[in-house]
């Protein structure tokens, strides 16, 4: 919203790639559908990251507060039958704030972009949100003074038309697009046409009780038909893994010649962790937390959630945060702010108990003022609290008994 904004009144380079789309559909270049197909509902490894995410980020508490005026006022929380807070905690009838928030995410990470329609009068308070499928909205492209006109939702050969303001549009940064985001699945597409790959394959070694299936010797030459009827009864009674270890019945002239993988060919499984690390990398997620064990102690599984919160939720929680108080809240009123409660997320408990304890020795070593620790805790101020403290047993050291000893 912002960045398009500034679009509006600065940007010469942005009117030139406007003149050539002006008024007309921005189509997405990359197959959404294949990609989600080849990677969440077939990738493992895809799935529990996005799921991991999306499920994190829509596990996070929510509220709306009243921004005061001066420094010194009180930030209050809205009271949860406010509009807006209701609002937010069920966004439409079908779904839940959790809910919502999961697949917003779930859709941003799929596509690289996610959409958030807002139904309600214009210029007043919103009734319902909806999050919109990615790959069914186009944006469509204006002029210099309108970057973006508006976008249209495709469905079953209807198109719905959406103005600019009614929709909220989340994207990752693309490179090489002006209108959409970047997919995690289209970077790490690769790999898991790999993952993938090895999983068929993985699978034909166990049907095959891990061994390929060798060659059959015949002396004379088979006609078409008896090459058939042979593969289907060597298929039917020989093959998969119902059949492992069953003995071959071989008539005369026939001889079985069985291969052998190497140690190196069947050294399947240590390729398949290291790129599951490296999907996992793509979208930022520690593999302790999937499933990858073979470092997964208490310790390392500890420090590895609260760096995932750390280093990918929070960040994702600050964008979609900025986004909506920029679109959403003005809406409900002046000095209107919704945020997440960082402290109620369980994983990072011990870093804020850690940041407590440091805030309450400092006030007791009069190195701050308690209205200076009340701040470092996220809480307001108070009337006298800008007085530091100090303990009453310390003295200067150059003061006995009251008296200087410089002086004497």
């Amino acid at each position: 919203m912002g960045f398009f904004n500034f679009l509006k009144k600065q940007s010469q380079t942005f009117r030139a790639i406007l003149f050539w789309k002006q008024n007309n559909p921005v189509w997405t270049s990359k197959d959404y559908k294949r990609l989600t197909e080849a990677g969440y509902q077939n990738c493992m490894t895809v799935f529990a990251c996005v799921k991991l995410i999306a499920s994190s980020v829509g596990g996070v508490p929510w509220s709306v507060y009243q921004v005061p005026k001066t420094k010194r006022g009180k930030l209050t929380e809205l009271p949860e039958k406010h509009p807006y807070r209701k609002l937010i905690l069920r966004p439409n009838k079908f779904e839940g704030q959790s809910g919502f928030f999961e697949k917003m995410v779930s859709f941003l990470y799929l596509s690289g972009n996610s959409y958030v329609e807002r139904v309600g009068p214009k210029g007043g308070p919103v009734h319902e949100l909806f999050c919109l499928r990615p790959d069914r909205m186009k944006i469509i492209a204006g002029d210099s003074k309108e970057p973006i006109r508006g976008y249209e939702y495709s469905v079953s050969g209807q198109k719905v038309p959406f103005e600019f303001e009614k929709i909220l549009h989340f994207r990752f940064f693309h490179p090489t697009d002006d209108f959409y985001g970047l997919s995690a699945l289209e970077v790490a597409a690769r790999g898991i046409d790999i993952s993938n790959m090895a999983m068929e394959w993985n699978k034909k070694l166990l049907d095959n009780d891990c061994r390929p299936p060798g060659a059959l010797f015949i002396e004379r030459r088979l006609s078409e038909e008896q090459r058939e009827n042979l593969r289907k009864e060597l298929k039917e009674n020989y093959l998969g893994y119902e059949n492992a270890a069953m003995p071959l019945v071989l008539e005369g002239g026939m001889d079985w010649k069985q291969f052998a993988f190497s140690p190196k060919d069947m050294d399947w499984l240590n390729s398949d962790k290291v790129t599951t690390r490296k999907i996992c990398s793509v979208f930022r997620v520690p593999p302790e937390l999937i499933g990858d064990s073979e470092q997964k102690t208490y310790s390392n599984y500890k420090e590895a959630r609260k760096a995932f919160y750390e280093e990918t939720v929070l960040p994702l929680l600050d964008y979609i945060r900025d986004e909506f108080n920029n679109w959403l809240s003005p809406l409900f009123g002046d000095n209107l702010r919704l945020d997440y409660k960082r402290e109620e997320i369980e994983a990072l408990q011990e870093e804020r108990e850690k940041v407590w304890k440091r805030a309450v020795e400092g006030v007791k070593a009069g190195v701050i003022s308690v209205n200076e620790a009340r701040v470092i805790l996220g809480y307001d101020e108070v009337d006298g609290g800008d007085v530091i403290l100090t303990p009453g047993n310390l003295i200067p050291l150059l003061t006995i008994g009251g008296k200087n000893i410089l002086e004497e």
